[in-house]
């Protein structure tokens, strides 16, 4: 077998998000399993959590801004792009990972390395173009966070089929607590940012259609942004203040999801959704639309119900116009095409959650059933094993499309 290739990590960790957190405990899960691994950050400034996931690790952390912690001016392009030849050339790096990002790299591309992409979610902002284009062809190989994420990549940036492929969608380990049914009043569960794609008035509009039928139901928020208001002033509007609950930014959102009863994600736009698979880790039975990468985490009748979307964006605006937003397009697993983004409809959210709200076993069932998928497909040492044998093989060119 030999030696384990030397692979560096083009990557920004400056902020908390879900790129950053993912990088952190997926290279130190990696290093302990004796690979060698190296990372080039983006900007010299990486996040005080992140930094303390990776303090043991520090050494093999290399500025590519200069020495020593060192900036090197811009203004001067020789002194920087210099430095960073000689660090290249002294890391003798066999592959470098390049996460999420398709240009402005803080660093000339070595053309004597391959270079893997690393696709979780950047697709969908990406349009076409020549810089692009020279960018995708560079590809040795790509490792996708959903199959929508992949077939964004070949439908909207023209990589070819032949490129080596890994789908290997996010894992996680299976949390300890879990979501009991089994209080008086039914609790429908949001999470997520307060913005137009994420679709929270969908939720609302689905509480509201219940309550028609349920005195017992309740919707609950976790997540702020700039919709907060004009969701409150709907939930006023509509009589549903002691039915509503927002939570804001939820810090320990294990507790979250464990009061609920079933989650809803109406998002138009999700390559993968992270929330979603939270919430079936916790054993919640989860609503989503039919499409992107969110279909690929809920197995209809097992685990949740994947509701098509039928409906017009536009139609949100009868509302307020802030909960329409800018026109995107989006995968279609139904069309395998990309297509203008529809949303699902509050109906048949309302008929389904009808079903679960009349049978608390079912909802226990489900739930339990979530849990296992996940820990069947979605383990989190399956998925480090995929990622690196992926890397390892392409170091050694000896890998086909997985």
């Amino acid at each position: 077998m030999g030696s384990q290739p030397k692979i560096g990590h083009l990557v920004s960790l400056r902020n908390l998000g879900g790129v950053e957190r993912h990088f952190s405990r997926f290279f130190t899960t990696m290093l302990e399993a004796g690979n060698d691994y190296h990372v080039l950050p983006m900007t010299d400034r990486i996040h005080p959590i992140v930094q303390e996931e990776l303090s043991d690790h520090f050494w093999r952390i290399h500025s590519v801004k200069g020495p020593r912690g060192i900036n090197l001016p811009r203004q001067i392009p020789w002194l920087r792009s210099t430095y960073q030849r000689k660090l290249l050339k002294s890391l003798t790096l066999e592959q470098l990972v390049i996460w999420n990002k398709y240009r402005n790299f803080p660093i000339a591309l070595p053309n004597d390395v391959p270079i893997v992409h690393f696709e979780r979610g950047s697709a969908w902002f990406i349009e076409p173009a020549p810089d692009i284009q020279r960018y995708v062809e560079r590809w040795s190989g790509v490792i996708c966070n959903s199959h929508a994420s992949l077939r964004m990549l070949q439908l909207k940036l023209g990589l070819s089929e032949e490129c080596p492929a890994l789908v290997a969608r996010n894992a996680m380990s299976l949390p300890q607590v879990t979501a009991t049914h089994d209080g008086d009043v039914f609790r429908l569960g949001f999470a997520g940012r307060l913005t137009a794609l994420k679709a929270p008035v969908v939720a609302l509009e689905t509480i509201r259609l219940l309550r028609e039928t349920h005195a017992n139901v309740e919707l609950h928020i976790a997540g702020d942004g700039p919709l907060r208001p004009p969701l409150q002033a709907l939930v006023t509007r509509w009589g549903l203040a002691d039915v509503v609950t927002f939570h804001g930014a939820v810090k320990e959102m294990s507790e979250f999801y464990c009061t609920l009863d079933a989650f809803i994600c109406p998002s138009w736009r999700e390559p993968f959704g992270n929330v979603v698979q939270e919430a079936l880790a916790h054993g919640v039975p989860t609503i989503v639309g039919n499409v992107d990468g969110l279909p690929e985490q809920v197995i209809a009748g097992e685990n949740g119900a994947v509701l098509p979307t039928i409906r017009s964006i536009g139609e949100l605006a009868e509302h307020d116009l802030a909960f329409v937003g800018p026109e995107v397009r989006v995968y279609s697993p139904d069309e395998d095409a990309i297509v203008a983004a529809r949303v699902i409809s509050p109906v048949a959210a309302a008929e389904v959650l009808d079903k679960w709200i009349a049978s608390p076993e079912l909802r226990c069932e489900m739930g339990r059933r979530a849990r296992q998928i996940l820990a069947e497909r979605f383990d989190y040492p399956d998925y480090c094993s995929a990622v690196g044998d992926f890397l390892d093989r392409l170091a050694r060119d000896d890998v086909g499309c997985a």
